[in-house]
């Protein structure tokens, strides 16, 4: 055992001859002849426990921190290679992950989320801590538009989950002292289930390569970008969802609204009227809408819809990933994305070999719906 692991016997084997003496003090008798027998035991294995420690100690020993590398993992499935200490730690930590999660995952490489933050191996007389670990979630935050604008970001769960949603409350004032009245309060769930989303990544041999710092993170910005761009352009698209994936914001059955004016931009922002806001409403924009807001004129002399990142004082957001002249508006804050398990990669070396290239598919699980679907409304310039 490394010097972390020998720490935590010592105090699970104290904490238990602790208890057995307290039993027997708090029922005022002496120990059992078993009772007896147990401790002797326990305290044999904290000397042994505490002279390995020792032993341990006498050796010219380091704790060393490395950095996991992705490009390296790859690299030794690629070449049909073991994986080193380091690589085969996060690996595992990361299949535990994906197996706690409740998923199945087919790729040689598993990537822990960002809930676990480091992973200690001991090796050839070293505690060996790798850090810096692969983490998706955070680049997601900082790049999806829903994130940004106030949309929920579940992480880390396990199998299906339902979401509660209070439907209505009767919330009255009372005296100081009188009793509550009934706040008749029901919920209704919102249910969210782990949707595989698999993005694939072509990556020459020779990138492969390469050791250096702007290599790895050519690769991490690589796989976040594939992922982030496919989830915001499904969750922001108009096709309807199924078992497999979530559906589109822009889904309809019936025909989206026009906007032709600033007129009518306001009869579309008049549809949340009747729903009480828990969040501050945004507009999220296609790059065309908001190029056609900016030469919409709001009145006479009233300057034009969109100016300093505003549609008439209401911050906007603009991403590629709405299509035409879309645009959705209301309080995101009722909307949720969920995230299950970790990364999961699979190197192809077939595929594109005669190209010189590798295909990495990255398979990453999540989900997302409306809280309250009042809360948000859609149309098209």
């Amino acid at each position: 055992m490394n010097s972390l692991e020998l720490i935590d016997a010592i105090e699970v084997a104290k904490d238990s001859a602790e208890m057995i003496i307290s039993t027997a003090e708090k029922e005022c008798r002496k120990l059992s002849d078993k009772e007896q027998t147990q401790l002797n035991e326990l305290r044999e294995t904290i000397k042994a426990l505490r002279a390995q420690q020792t032993d341990n100690n006498n050796i010219s020993k380091t704790i060393m921190t490395e950095n996991f590398s992705i490009i390296k993992a790859i690299r030794n499935v690629a070449n049909n290679r073991a994986q080193d200490s380091i690589s085969q730690a996060v690996i595992e930590a990361g299949a535990n992950e994906m197996r706690k999660a409740g998923l199945n995952y087919v790729g040689q490489i598993q990537l822990p989320s960002a809930e676990v933050r480091a992973i200690t191996v001991a090796n050839e007389g070293e505690d060996i801590v790798a850090t810096d670990l692969f983490d998706v979630v955070a680049p997601l935050q900082k790049s999806n538009a829903l994130i940004q604008a106030g949309a929920k970001f579940v992480t880390g769960l396990i199998g299906d989950v339902k979401y509660p949603v209070m439907n209505n409350a009767n919330v009255t004032w009372e005296g100081e002292i009188a009793k509550a009245g009934d706040g008749n309060i029901t919920f209704k769930h919102v249910k969210l289930s782990p949707k595989r989303l698999t993005v694939e990544v072509p990556i020459s041999k020779q990138f492969l390569l390469q050791d250096s710092v702007g290599a790895e993170q050519a690769i991490r910005d690589e796989i976040v970008k594939a992922i982030s761009a496919k989830l915001e352009a499904t969750l922001l698209g108009d096709e309807i969802g199924t078992d497999t994936k979530p559906a589109g914001l822009f889904y309809t059955t019936e025909t989206l609204p026009v906007v032709s004016d600033f007129s009518a931009l306001a009869d579309v922002e008049s549809e949340l009227d009747g729903y009480t806001s828990f969040g501050e409403p945004k507009y999220i924009l296609s790059p065309k809408a908001k190029a056609s807001l900016r030469t919409m004129p709001k009145g006479e002399a009233s300057g034009m819809v969109f100016a300093n990142g505003e549609v008439d004082g209401t911050k906007a957001l603009t991403t590629a990933h709405v299509a035409g002249k879309k645009f959705v508006y209301g309080d995101f804050s009722q909307y949720v994305i969920g995230q299950w398990g970790n990364t999961d990669l699979t190197v192809d070396t077939v595929t594109l070999a005669g190209e010189g290239s590798i295909r990495l598919v990255v398979n990453a699980y999540f989900d997302a719906k409306p809280l309250r679907p009042e809360a948000l409304v859609v149309a098209t310039l």
